[in-house]
């Protein structure tokens, strides 16, 4: 590889470290780097992607607040979907946007039991993980698809619930059964939702819960699924998916937004992307 394509490539896994970074707000074959760029670095993106997803200079704000952490908890439902702006960490500034990564949330033992699904084979190796708390199921660079603590989710500066629309409870057992035997897929460092076997974190959402159609874009000829676009079209009026609250994060503490206000965010995050173009 040339000192050209060598460089191109250690730009390009900055890009695609941002798990599912965002490019709200721009064309639809638009992006932060030219094509000839991701071309070049698309062989190395899993190595170098690997390091620049564990690069951060500090906490989010909003890590270690168990005020934030009942607050989230109190709002969540059984397959919600967080979305995260981690801006704390290299991978949150390079996608551009607002949101860089998003989870869903499974539910406590005593849901999967309401649920019918507590005896589900796909289940029941996790038990252990699920009465440990980890109730959050994530595509990440780091671990591929895993269960994660749902303290974990404060672990940034700003976060979103938005809450899927699943009719009746055969659906719901099924979109968990779909996360459930997920667990363990590799990260998809490529970001191709034609390929299915490795998932990135958004991906995992769509697949799970196909009947979302969540909204796609085409950039840098593949379709991807922004966490921004979801948060948006669940904003707007998106008919299966409900913006339930949005917490934001300083150095002075956080509070609770308006969605007229995370709508300003994506806003304010887009012209920043592109002044830096």
């Amino acid at each position: 590889m040339t000192y050209r394509s060598k460089f191109a490539a250690l730009l390009l896994v900055v890009f695609l470290a941002a798990g599912c970074s965002t490019t709200s707000g721009r064309d639809e074959n638009s992006g932060k780097f030219p094509p000839w760029l991701i071309k070049a670095a698309e062989p190395v993106a899993p190595a170098i992607g690997f390091v620049v997803s564990r690069i951060k200079w500090r906490d989010g704000y909003l890590s270690g607040d168990a005020v934030a952490l009942r607050f989230v908890s109190k709002h969540l439902r059984p397959f919600d979907i967080i979305l995260f702006s981690n801006k704390n960490r290299l991978s949150g500034h390079t996608g551009g946007g607002l949101f860089g990564h998003s989870a869903v949330y499974l539910g406590s033992e005593r849901d999967l039991k309401a649920l019918g699904m507590w005896d589900d084979p796909l289940v029941m190796p996790h038990r252990a993980d699920i009465r440990a708390g980890r109730t959050i199921i994530e595509a990440e660079q780091r671990h591929g698809v895993s269960l994660s603590p749902l303290g974990h989710v404060v672990e940034t500066d700003r976060l979103m619930i938005v809450r899927p629309h699943i009719s009746g409870d055969g659906e719901r057992r099924a979109a968990g059964r779909r996360f459930f035997a997920r667990i363990g897929a590799r990260f998809d460092h490529h970001f191709r939702l034609e390929e299915t076997e490795r998932l990135f974190c958004t991906e995992l959402i769509d697949q799970s819960m196909p009947g979302l159609r969540l909204p796609r874009r085409t950039q840098y000829d593949r379709q991807i699924i922004f966490p921004d676009d979801i948060a948006n079209a669940a904003i707007v009026g998106f008919p299966r998916l409900r913006f339930v609250t949005y917490l934001v994060g300083d150095r002075a503490g956080w509070r609770v937004a308006s969605a007229r206000e995370a709508l300003a965010d994506f806003s304010s995050a887009s012209r920043e992307t592109h002044a830096t173009k």
